[in-house]
């Protein structure tokens, strides 16, 4: 069932939005909530959004997927972190073409990797990878703080990548 936010989960997703440096997301887009086992939120139209409201047959998917939002956070989706890192640097690595592909591989970063990165990012913070476009291609979690992250060892674990949409195709 799709619903509108409630008033807690609009206050969660705009604390992560501006967590991430893009809470001016959270005034342009509208939000819907696809209730089930998981809180899926998903970024639609004012048009999408009202014919997902209460209306049957319900689809079953609508809009860019952002995440999964719990009572305290949201957890950033491939998709979210993609829109994100358009408009936000905050809280975001770029690393270097090999990287890149190391990261879609699953791999973790190593600190020579990094080319650039936001200098807020502190000890255990969830990160967007980014290529050297600034594009996100993964979500990770830092190791050191910024003034750590470029040394030569693992300075950020790879927690989600897109190269799961292509290695899980190739499985079938």
């Amino acid at each position: 069932m799709y619903r509108g936010l409630k008033k807690i989960e609009l206050t969660v997703l705009r604390r992560s939005l501006d967590y991430w440096g893009a809470f001016e997301l959270s005034q342009e887009l509208e939000f819907v909530i696809r209730q089930g086992e998981k809180n899926d939120v998903f970024a639609v139209t004012p048009e999408a959004k009202y014919y997902l409201m209460g209306k049957e047959p319900e689809p079953v998917t609508a809009g860019l997927h952002i995440g999964e939002i719990g009572k305290k956070q949201l957890n950033l989706s491939l998709e979210g972190a993609y829109l994100i890192s358009k408009m936000s640097d905050r809280k975001k690595i770029k690393v270097v073409g090999q990287a890149e592909s190391l990261v879609l591989y699953g791999r973790d970063v190593f600190g020579t990797s990094i080319n650039w990165a936001d200098e807020s990012i502190e000890q255990n913070d969830k990160i967007i990878i980014a290529n050297k476009y600034g594009e996100a291609i993964g979500l990770g979690r830092s190791r050191f703080d910024y003034s750590g992250l470029f040394a030569d060892r693992v300075t950020v674990n790879t927690e989600a990548d897109l190269g799961l949409y292509i290695r899980s195709q190739s499985e079938f």
